[in-house]
């Protein structure tokens, strides 16, 4: 059913008086107001199709059966489908070569059990094979292309090109979840005034990427101190210029913010380094700041989810500073090739080309979605903050 169609019918709501006869038929009105009213909503705002989970998985060891995991739906008119735990359903051989599994809305009366009629019915859901064409309020969650010759189901060794007997989830209708993860992000400024204050519009411009395009929440803090940041920050960007000292304390809280699985990406500022003529040292200090915080730097490769988490990249993009190695330690991130400068369009009087503004901020995408990822699978307040008595990162 359309919008066009679900719109076209009459919203009669109950007006309560005092002396109305509460019988059968003004109690279904009131209710269907009700469930006609949400439906609208749902079908004019969300569309139809899969919401979350019911991913189709082969049987193990495999056999003429899949299993549709838990998850939810929204069907074309307008009713919520929840399928609440794995179901395994058998796949016959379907006259056409084709069986699609279909996810239906269903409705069960419940048996009151003393002969009266049904006073509650059960909203569930069916799931059945069927071969194309399918109903128009069908909901699609795989499809299995079957051969002459019979043979147990197994997953699609090509999600784009899947075989005979292997699961297709293509035919999917994907809805975009909402947004229920929050991704935190704040830069990071020391007590050492030097490292404060770098790139910050940079870093906005890439906070109002997000915020247009993320499927997550984004709340941008602005400066903050580490201790701040501990328990309330999941990504900390850190840019500056020559040698970044941390006090015992923000050493301490810098490990405690860490282990709690926040995400430090550090850059230089190019523009800084050259009016300091000290090109090159903060990246150098800042390896032997983490190597007294017993964090080894090392170099990361393509396979690595800052080159694949949104955008696809094959080695780093070239920055204000090149296009060095991008340099980790779990979740310490160190690029040499300032993108916090290419966020905010290059040096004064030196405007960057528009392919190269733009990798760099896809690349600050991918760097925000996988913090955004290591967010939502961290537990709040997995760590508290050690005491740390010696000073580091004195460089």
């Amino acid at each position: 059913m359309n919008i066009e169609e679900l719109a076209a019918f009459t919203l009669q709501r109950v007006t309560a008086y005092d002396g109305l006869a509460i019988d059968a038929a003004t109690w279904t009105d009131a209710h269907t107001y009700h469930q006609a009213t949400q439906r609208l909503h749902l079908r004019a705002l969300h569309g139809w199709g899969i919401i979350s989970g019911l991913r189709v998985q082969p049987v193990d060891p495999p056999t003429r059966g899949v299993i549709v995991q838990p998850g939810v739906a929204l069907d074309a008119d307008g009713n919520l489908i929840r399928v609440p735990q794995p179901v395994r359903i058998a796949l016959p051989q379907p006259a056409g070569g084709t069986a699609c599994v279909v996810l239906r809305f269903s409705e069960t009366p419940v048996d009151s059990g003393s002969g009266a009629p049904a006073s509650r019915v059960n909203e569930n859901f069916s799931l059945l094979v069927s071969e194309p064409p399918l109903r128009p309020t069908d909901i699609e969650v795989a499809r299995v292309r079957m051969a002459e010759t019979a043979a147990p189901i197994v997953a699609a060794t090509s999600d784009w090109a899947p075989g005979p007997y292997q699961i297709d989830q293509r035919f999917r209708r994907q809805l975009r979840e909402a947004p229920i993860e929050t991704l935190t992000i704040g830069q990071l400024t020391l007590a050492d005034e030097a490292t404060n204050g770098q790139h910050h519009q940079g870093l906005v411009n890439l906070v109002r990427e997000l915020r247009l395009s993320a499927p997550f929440l984004v709340h941008y803090l602005g400066e903050v101190r580490i201790e701040q940041a501990v328990g309330q920050c999941d990504l900390l960007y850190f840019s500056g210029a020559g040698a970044p000292r941390l006090t015992p304390r923000e050493g301490a809280q810098l490990l405690a913010f860490l282990r709690g699985g926040g995400i430090l990406f550090a850059e230089p500022s190019t523009q800084q380094e050259l009016q300091q003529k000290e090109g090159g040292r903060f990246a150098a200090s800042f390896q032997r700041l983490l190597t007294d915080l017993k964090h080894e730097l090392e170099p990361i490769g393509s396979e690595h989810p800052l080159f694949n988490a949104r955008h696809l990249f094959a080695a780093p993009p070239e920055g204000l500073g090149g296009s060095a190695p991008i340099l980790a330690r779990d979740n310490v991130f160190l690029s040499p090739n300032d993108y916090g400068g290419c966020w905010q369009g290059g040096l004064p009087g030196k405007p960057l080309a528009r392919e190269v503004i733009r990798s760099a901020m896809e690349f600050g995408v991918n760097i925000a979605w996988h913090a955004a990822v290591r967010a939502a699978a961290t537990p709040a307040g997995a760590v508290s903050a050690p005491r740390v008595a010696e000073p580091v990162g004195q460089s």
